[in-house]
């Protein structure tokens, strides 16, 4: 069913009507009810495996629906209210920034949204991504482990991405833990390889979205090893293809797969460790 015809939707497990009027509708909408909701749960819910504080499904539908609108104003809105009832930065990345990416993805793939609507509402993520990044990177995520010297890392999606927001928050957990990172979205061929051969990195992170970008990992993953100036270069993989193949990531040659920034963080320090632990053998 076509979004502009839908009667209603759920936030937090209410029914809320649609806004029939545009956009004016919905920020009334956005401001009485949903905001509301927010800074007055009783509750803050938390993610069983790690602890974390989550934003519920039903949230992230909303501000996602709220993105598509003509008017940025009722994400903003959203957002801001996520912020005043303290969700870390850290959170609103991961739980709603991330999810809105992957329920776009979906509603394109079922023709619910357009291709231009789903840039349109990949800019605007982007653009919030911005101007949030100074306060995200006055908040201290680092690692436990010892290092000496420079952490550096290559990050790039496969040639020809069009969305390449899950690239951008990488490289901003990166380097909030202090990694040099060179994040090439979208990269030109051959510019990988270029990058690994004239400059040293730890670790190589690949991003691939969709089934035909299979055949080109496999190949800029054996390329990157012949080329790299590191010997030792470790090489990860992610993006929605590995959600969906995670089981690729060994048919491919990678050392290692991950789902999320968090957990590439957490993979690239192990990586990092072996190596030392290789070199010192």
């Amino acid at each position: 069913m076509d979004r502009k015809h839908r009667t209603s939707e759920t936030v937090g497990g209410e029914g809320l009507a649609a806004a029939p009027d545009g956009d004016s509708r919905l920020l009334d909408v956005v401001e009485t009810e949903i905001i509301p909701r927010l800074m007055h749960a009783h509750a803050k819910p938390r993610d069983a495996a790690n602890g974390r504080q989550q934003i519920r499904p039903a949230e992230v539908d909303a501000f996602t629906r709220a993105l598509l609108e003509r008017s940025p104003e009722p994400s903003q809105r959203l957002l801001e209210a996520h912020r005043e009832r303290g969700v870390p930065l850290e959170v609103i990345y991961l739980d709603l920034f991330v999810g809105a990416a992957h329920l776009l993805g979906a509603w394109w793939e079922s023709d619910e949204s357009t291709f231009s609507q789903v840039t349109l509402c990949m800019n605007r993520l982007h653009s919030m991504l911005n101007e949030l990044s100074p306060s995200f990177h006055a908040g201290t995520m680092r690692s436990s482990l010892d290092h000496s010297g420079e952490r550096r890392i290559l990050m790039a999606t496969m040639p020809g991405q069009q969305h390449t927001l899950g690239l951008s928050m990488l490289a901003e957990f990166f380097r909030r833990d202090g990694w040099v990172v060179l994040a090439i979205p979208s990269p030109e061929p051959g510019l990988i390889q270029a990058s690994l051969s004239t400059h040293w990195f730890d670790v190589l992170a690949l991003s691939a979205s969709t089934d035909a970008e299979i055949d080109d990992l496999g190949s800029t993953i054996l390329a990157a090893r012949k080329t790299s100036r590191n010997p030792r270069l470790s090489v990860m993989i992610g993006g929605p293809l590995l959600l969906r193949q995670p089981q690729l990531g060994e048919a491919l040659g990678a050392d290692g797969v991950s789902t999320d920034a968090v957990e590439a963080l957490a993979l690239a320090q192990r990586f990092l460790q072996a190596q030392k632990e290789v070199r010192l053998n």
